[in-house]
């Protein structure tokens, strides 16, 4: 897939995320859901490639041919004609990619019920199945493995993520991220999150891969508390570090490490690449922290200072008071991690008889109960000051452009300050450097707001019409969509507290009733939140002592 996607399913409406989209959405997707299979006639050899009517192999031919000789047709396409066929193609991506999903799926088992008559036992039928795949996928067998294991977990367990990829709502990037992360769980959970993920899909679209992996985990997280715990104890476990050759004279460092301590390192770099930057230093902000990463492991010049490093970590109060219900913690300009691995680092400064490297600091924010989105305060003045310029930050997390995980690094004011926008939660967006070039790159970037009007989300527009939506980070998926599910049994009439006729077959309706089922059950302190109820979270600062 070389082309990041613009959705186009709903042009009109283009991802605003307001109740009437997601109906609308919703109920097209359980349509598409329920449908039976096709029975298509496939045929499929050395010599023809025909689905149904359709002969594949002469339009592969042809577009090989347009792609390597050109076209001067195609030289004299207008910019939306360009942008039109581009569209096309993307799609035609995507629903090749859900049918090669299926067609992985569909060779592995094959394979695997030829070695069984051949009495071969199933490990070595697996291997069979892994080398086939590597070869007609070109990949290395371990990379075609993977494929094989994500693509089985999407048509077995996660048919709305499939659906989703074979309409184009979701890149293969991020759906692929979503059936990768669902390996160490069960089919059942599995549903339950594809469930979620497709009742919240019109808010997710334009999102990128890193966000979407974020929410998924999120959500993984909340109904799965113990797994989660379990699964972070077992990741640690497979602590290393690899240095691998790059192009033109370079090497990759990646090493794999609790993420609390990554963030430290990556705040400590990036703090201290703004102090040399304001100091006169003309080298770029990355190759500043490349040089210093470099420099403290070598022994090389002074290193970077962590005297006044502070690392922000969201987590719920539920979290906090019920470990058993807790849901994912998220790190400043980092994502999600499992609510034990900050217990962890909590803990351990509570029960240090002596001073350690960390100091921990509480402080309280608000999400909107219907979005999971923080909420709070504004300012007077042009630039935005350092209390909200935190706020936005926690909110959003990566870059708000469309389909962009970057790291944020300026604030932006969506209306411009020019043309009378305030400095306010409501008109701030934190961007990457690049994308706060907006204007200059002839965009439009204008705030949609809710019924209550509330800001919702925000849609940027491109000088050629295509339209894309983001907004804040969802704190909380599962208990929004507790509370959609509880909206929509209003807006139908229904008085009973119980699950209507048709959803009475949800796996994660039911697992959403179990939790809220026990939660009343355990002593908690008067300032718990319901799931139903507005969401109370704390921001933990960490920071190492003078």
């Amino acid at each position: 897939m070389t082309q990041e996607p613009q959705d186009r399913e709903f042009p009109e409406e283009a991802g605003t995320g307001l109740p009437e989209e997601r109906d609308a959405r919703s109920a097209e997707l359980a349509a598409e859901l329920s449908a039976p299979p096709m029975s298509l006639p496939i045929t499929a050899d050395g010599g023809s490639l025909t689905i149904g009517d359709v002969d594949l192999r002469d339009a592969r031919e042809i577009l090989a041919e347009l792609g390597a000789r050109g076209s001067t047709v195609l030289d004299r396409l207008s910019a939306e004609e360009s942008i039109a066929l581009l569209a096309g193609i993307v799609d035609i991506e995507a629903a090749l990619e859900a049918v090669r999903v299926r067609a992985i799926v569909r060779l592995e088992q094959a394979v695997k019920d030829d070695c069984l008559r051949r009495d071969e036992n199933a490990r070595q039928a697996t291997n069979v199945a892994r080398s086939e795949a590597s070869r007609v996928l070109k990949q290395s067998r371990s990379v075609a493995g993977r494929s094989m294991a994500t693509s089985r977990r999407l048509v077995q367990s996660m048919p709305g993520m499939l659906t989703a990829l074979a309409g184009n709502a979701l890149r293969a990037q991020s759906v692929h991220k979503i059936g990768s992360s669902m390996g160490p769980v069960t089919p059942e959970v599995r549903e339950q999150v594809d469930e979620l993920l497709t009742a919240q899909l019109s808010d997710l679209k334009d999102c990128g891969t890193g966000e979407i992996g974020d929410h998924v985990a999120k959500a993984l997280h909340s109904l799965d508390p113990a797994g989660a715990a379990d699964r972070h104890r077992e990741a640690k476990k497979e602590r290393h570090v690899t240095i691998r050759r790059a192009d033109h004279g370079m090497a990759t460092v990646t090493a794999l490490i609790p993420a609390i301590d990554g963030a430290r390192i990556r705040k400590g770099l990036s703090v201290a690449a703004e102090g040399a930057r304001a100091h006169g230093d003309r080298r770029g902000h990355q190759q500043i922290m490349a040089d210093l990463f470099t420099d403290a492991l070598i022994g090389r010049g002074d290193g970077v200072d962590p005297s006044a490093l502070e690392v922000c970590v969201v987590i719920t109060d539920r979290s906090l008071f019920v470990p058993a219900h807790a849901d994912a913690a998220s790190i400043e300009g980092f994502g999600s991690v499992p609510y034990e691995h900050v217990r962890e680092e909590m803990l351990r400064v509570a029960k240090a008889e002596e001073d350690t490297e960390l100091s921990l600091t509480m402080r309280r924010l608000y999400t909107d109960p219907d979005d999971g989105q923080l909420v709070a305060l504004e300012s007077r003045s042009r630039a935005f000051p350092t209390s909200l310029t935190r706020f936005l930050t926690l909110a959003h997390q990566t870059c708000r452009a469309p389909h962009c995980d970057g790291s944020i690094r300026q604030m932006d004011h969506i209306v411009p300050w020019s043309e009378g926008g305030e400095t306010s939660l409501e008109n701030g967006n934190g961007l990457c450097a690049a994308d706060n070039q907006k204007e200059s790159a002839g965009e439009k970037v204008e705030v949609v707001l809710g019924e209550d009007g509330v800001r919702r989300t925000v849609r940027w527009t491109s000088r050629y019409g295509q339209s894309a939506s983001r907004r804040g980070i969802n704190f909380d998926p599962v208990g929004t969509y507790t509370r959609q599910l509880e909206r929509e049994r209003r807006q139908r009439g229904e008085l009973s507290p119980g699950p209507s006729a048709p959803e009475q077959n949800s796996s994660l309706l039911r697992a959403l009733e179990n939790l809220q089922l026990r939660l009343p059950d355990v002593p908690l302190p008067a300032r718990i939140i319901r799931p139903q109820d507005r969401v109370d979270v704390y921001c933990l600062g960490h920071h190492p002592r003078q």
